[in-house]
Formats: structure tokens, C-alpha cells, sequence
């Protein structure tokens, strides 16, 4: 039940995959609440047909993610959605509206808003409010189009809905926090097994190296092949995806902890959401060292919200202003806070720094700072490809060759030697624990003003020891092998060749194991294009393409390797142009991987 014992007639949604439509989902709800609606943002994934045609009101607030797909915690209800046998009046009783994120880069802008919109209304719900569009290209990002959208929102919901709640500025906090103190002994939990999700596991660190020389990892950027040993209850397929929780360096929470909040890394607190919603938190208590460690992400850039919270708990007068200014919608704010913040990349952590004046109070803290959000990585090779290693641990290396190539299977057909075949069944490898290779971007830039940012997850990778075990997940991927006789085509600048190269090394173990394994005349090869720099510099897996040269035709654009011009994977798509076309006429499935944009567009 609601405070004050008030039912609302207004329920407010969101499909969230990287946290941020649920940030805004949040920023309403709060907006809300003072103004006289009592807003409690849910996942769209709690919710189900049935409730949403009884609800009166609903606000939605949904990302899109890949290919214009819904994100996660909205995928089960968007399927019961689509169900063809629901009727068109299903949600007649539904007045609604939807936010949508997206960013116009991207082909399917805000592709996932679109269609919630059309099928709320194919399913006789009736829109109350604009669809609303936020982008996160525009120079202040998606709130240039939020903050005069929730402004005609609450304008219209009025006189839909006339308010109930006193509009007092209460309920901001998301979260009951009980302090326990130092005296509390619970174990630190790191590591501990018993927090992961249901789907979660910890996987081993069993080898990484450089994929890049010293030079290029120095000058632009560096790349490493991370290899994970799975739990034997786990299973992956060429193409799925690795989600992995990374870990905040200890240096940077134990300065935010001990200087910054002035608190020791072994107190302790319990942390309950309030009025009964779920929790990112574990029941039992955390000490600081967890909480800023695994829960919470004083490394990431801080919303709008948090300046405002911290504006409540400083009593300097000219760290007020600024705060406040920061927190406030008007365009120079805006303009501001994008300056300072955003274009910046400035954490969390680094605004408590610059305005050390404000202190708020550990629950206030908690309910405003950002919370650490798994990244997401194709994996980088196919599950039967490695043979699995011996539990002895390998150091990292850079560049080299591979501590474990002595480990794979040969081949005296001519299909390469790196490759594995049938010997994995014979010895009964598919008791063994699975491995699979991450091929990890390292993020580190130098803003305008000459300051390192430095990303959280590709740096937690690389400085992970051998025999670190990782929190991780596995999701099925949308790319998807097509049977032996249909043609690849594939496209992968940089390390957007990790699922090809998953693929790839599936593809050559499906023509090992099929009778016809001879060596494919150039015309009817597939094809890979590759886009690299330098061939010195960061020519990631040089050293293995050759191995399907049997049926693979390789072609490889170093764009800075030329004097006169750069040289770029289009303009070998249209020197072998001939061929490219034959495959398509025979029916081949095409792969374009890497960044969203621009690369489809090239």
C-alpha cells in the first residue's frame, strides 16, 4: 500500500538496458511525486498483460538496444505483447504514453519507443500525451527533448488526473539504509558466490595478452584477448555474448571512502528498497569496500539528479549556486553542465572532489550515485575451438606467441593446424569446462582539458591476474550461423571481429567434420574484411588467419599504412567486387560488425 494509504491511478514503466531510461523513469517519478502523483517506476518485465488492462494511466519510458530491439526487461511482456491471439481491445481501458532513448545515429532511432507506441494502440490502449523522442546526440543530450516533454506531461496528466499527494519535496530516496557500524562482522563478500543472479557465475581468468605493439597501445589504443575458463554447468555458442560485472579499482574507492566520506571500508550497512520493490542490493549487509566496489559506480558520469541532492548538503554558498545551477533545466544549465560534466567525462567521484564542501548523508548518497551496470562483449570464439587447458595458471603476455598453442589439436587434412576436430569427442573434452576468448578494446582518452578517463570494465579485464574469477552471465547473440552451403560474407573493422571470429572458427569445424573438406578454388570462397591501422600495430590475430585459407579468402585494409591515401574495407569490397556479387547471387548471409555507426552506412 502506498504512503498515506493512497491508491494512484498512474503507473509509470520502463525497459531499461544500460540503466539510463531507468534513471529516467526515476527523474519523473520524483518530478511526480512533488507535484501530487505517487509514481513508483517498475520494469516493464513486472508487469503483464493482464495488469496493464487494468491500469488506467501508463507512462513508459523504453531504450533501444542492437538492431532496434527492445531491451532486456521488457522482452517478455513485448512477446506476450505481439501474441496474435490477443484481441484488439485487450487494453482498451489504458490511457497512455511513451519516452523513448535512442540515439539518431542509428538507423532504428528509438525503434523499441516506436513500436511499444503502435502496439499499445493496435491493442485499443488510447494516447493521452505525445510520443516523445529523446536523443543523446543533441548537444545536451536526451533531456533537450525530456525536459519540455515532462512539462506538457504533467500539464496534461492534470487534467486527466488531478494530483492526490501533498506536493511536499519527500520520497526523493530510493532506498532504506540501516548503518551498522565497524562492529558488524559478516566477511566481505567479495567473491562470494552467494550474490550472483540466477543466471550468473564466476568465471576463471586463465590467460590474456597485448594484441597490439608497444607503440600503437601507447599512441592510439591497445587491445587484449582475455580468455575465461567457464563453471562445467555452462555452455555457450558461437555468436552469444559475455556480460560481465566489473569491479571498481580499489585505489579510487578506498581515496572516495576513507578522504572523501571520511568512513571506514569496514563499516557496514544494510540497504531495502523502499515500499517493497526489488533491489540491485543483496539482503545481507555490505561493508563500504562491497558497496563501492560491486553495487555502486562512483567512476561514472552523474546524472542531473545527483548535482541536485548534493545542492541540499553543502552550506557554501558558492558550491550551492553551482550546484544548483547545474541541477536546474533551464538552456545555460544545460549548456553547463554538458561543459563541465558530460564532455568531460567527469565522475562521480571527481564532482565530489571539486565541490568538497557538500556531504550528504550516506542514504542520500546512495539513492543519487549511479549503479554499476555489467557491460556487454561478443565473445571471440567459437566453444569447441580450445582445447581445455591444464588447471596450471599461464602468465600474461604481449604479443608473442599464445602460451596455450601447444594445446591445440592438429590437423593432417590441410585445413590447418591451430584447428580442433573430432580428438575433443574422443578424449571426452565435452566434460570439461568450456573456455572462450574476449577480444577487449582498452578505453583510455585524454579529454580537452588534458584529463585521463580511463573505462572501467576493458581496464578491469586487462589488469585482472591469471586466476581472478570474474562475475559473468551469458546471453544468446543474434548472430547465427547459417547451415554449410550458404555463403559468408563479413565485414569487421577492429575488434569487431569478435563474433566472426567465433563464427569463422565454427564454420571451419563444421567443413572439417563434412565430407567435402577440399580446398574451395579462390571464385567460391567466403569472404572477410578486415580493418585495421597498421599491420605492425594492431593487426589483431594476425597470426591465425591463414589457418582457413582453404575455404576463406582473407582481405585485410590498413588504413594508415599508406602514403599517398587511406585505404579503408569498402574500397576492398569493391576491388574483389566480382566476387562479392557471386556470393550474394548465391544466396550468402552478410555480417557487418563493429560500431553501430557509422559502419553500416560506409
Amino acid at each position: 500500500m502506498p504512503p498515506n494509504g493512497v491508491e494512484t491511478a498512474v503507473s509509470l514503466f520502463y525497459g531499461s538496458q544500460t540503466g539510463t531510461a531507468e534513471e529516467v523513469a526515476w527523474e519523473l517519478a520524483r518530478e511526480g511525486r512533488r507535484r501530487g502523483w505517487l509514481l513508483e517506476p517498475r520494469a516493464l518485465d513486472e508487469t503483464s498483460i493482464h495488469e496493464l488492462s487494468t491500469t488506467k494511466i501508463g507512462i513508459f519510458v523504453v531504450s533501444t538496444t542492437g538492431q532496434g530491439d527492445p531491451p532486456l526487461n521488457m522482452r517478455r511482456l513485448w512477446q506476450e505483447m505481439l501474441s496474435a491471439s490477443l484481441p484488439p481491445s485487450s487494453l482498451a481501458k489504458l490511457s497512455y504514453t511513451v519516452f523513448g532513448l535512442g540515439d539518431r545515429r542509428y538507423r532504428e532511432f528509438n525503434y523499441a519507443a516506436r513500436k511499444l507506441h503502435a502496439r499499445l494502440g493496435n491493442l485499443g490502449a488510447k494516447s493521452f500525451y505525445r510520443l516523445g523522442l529523446g536523443d543523446d546526440q543533441h548537444d545536451f543530450g536526451l533531456e533537450q527533448e525530456l525536459d519540455p516533454w515532462a512539462e506538457g506531461l504533467w500539464t496534461t496528466l492534470a487534467e486527466l488526473q488531478p494530483p492526490v499527494m501533498s506536493n511536499e519535496d519527500a520520497g526523493d530516496e530510493r532506498y532504506e539504509v540501516e548503518e551498522l557500524g565497524q562492529a558488524f562482522q559478516n566477511g566481505d563478500g567479495d567473491g562470494n558466490s552467494q550474490d550472483l543472479p540466477d543466471d550468473g557465475f564466476l568465471a576463471e581468468v586463465v590467460a590474456k595478452r597485448s594484441l597490439c605493439s608497444e607503440s600503437h597501445a601507447s599512441e592510439v589504443q591497445d587491445v587484449w584477448n582475455v580468455r575465461l575458463r567457464l563453471p562445467t554447468s555452462r555452455a555457450y555458442a558461437a555468436g552469444d555474448v559475455l556480460v560481465v560485472w566489473p569491479r571498481t579499482e580499489p585505489s579510487l574507492v578506498q581515496r572516495f571512502v576513507v578522504e572523501t566520506l571520511e568512513r571506514s571500508l569496514t563499516e557496514y550497512v544494510r540497504i531495502r528498497p523502499r515500499r517493497g520493490r526489488s533491489s540491485p542490493f543483496p539482503s545481507r549487509p555490505l561493508s563500504l569496500r562491497e558497496l563501492f566496489s560491486r553495487y555502486l559506480d562512483v567512476a561514472a558520469v552523474p546524472s542531473r539528479y545527483f548535482f541536485h541532492v548534493l545542492s541540499l548538503h553543502t552550506q557554501d554558498e558558492l558550491h550551492k549556486k553551482k550546484l544548483s545551477e547545474f541541477a536546474s533545466r533551464s538552456l545555460e544549465a544545460k549548456d553547463a553542465l554538458y561543459e563541465y560534466c558530460k564532455r568531460e567525462r567527469r565522475s562521480a567521484a571527481e564532482v565530489m572532489w571539486d565541490f568538497w564542501t557538500a556531504r550528504p548523508p550516506l542514504r542520500a548518497l546512495i539513492s543519487a550515485l549511479p549503479l554499476l551496470r555489467p557491460r556487454r562483449y561478443s565473445i571471440a570464439s567459437s566453444p569447441r575451438w580450445i582445447r581445455p587447458l591444464p588447471l596450471r595458471p599461464f602468465p600474461a603476455g604481449r604479443l608473442g606467441g599464445w602460451p596455450w598453442q601447444e594445446h591445440l589439436c592438429p590437423r593432417e587434412d590441410g585445413l590447418g593446424s591451430t584447428a580442433i576436430g573430432r580428438v575433443l569427442e574422443e578424449q571426452g573434452a565435452k566434460a570439461s569446462p568450456l573456455q572462450l576468448d574476449l577480444c577487449v578494446g582498452i578505453v583510455n582518452s585524454v579529454t580537452r582539458s588534458n584529463r585521463e578517463v580511463k573505462g572501467l570494465c576493458s581496464n578491469f579485464l586487462k589488469d585482472a591476474v591469471v586466476g581472478a574469477r570474474v562475475q559473468c552471465s551469458l546471453e544468446e547473440g543474434s548472430l547465427k550461423l547459417p547451415p554449410p552451403d550458404v555463403p559468408l560474407l563479413m565485414v569487421c573493422p577492429g575488434t569487431g571481429l569478435s563474433p566472426c571470429r567465433a563464427l569463422v572458427q565454427q564454420r571451419h569445424l563444421q567443413r572439417m567434420e563434412s565430407a567435402d573438406s577440399q580446398k574451395l578454388p579462390e571464385w567460391r570462397k567466403d569472404l572477410l574484411f578486415l580493418g585495421f591501422r597498421h599491420q605492425e600495430g594492431d593487426f589483431l590475430y594476425d597470426e591465425e588467419w591463414s589457418t582457413f585459407s582453404n575455404w576463406l579468402s582473407v582481405h585485410v585494409a590498413f588504413s594508415r599504412d599508406h602514403d599517398d591515401r587511406k585505404v579503408y574495407v569498402q574500397d576492398l569490397i569493391e576491388e574483389v567486387g566480382e566476387h562479392v556479387v557471386r556470393l550474394l547471387d548465391a544466396g550468402a548471409m552478410v555480417f557487418v560488425c563493429g560500431r553501430s555507426h557509422p559502419m553500416p552506412s560506409q
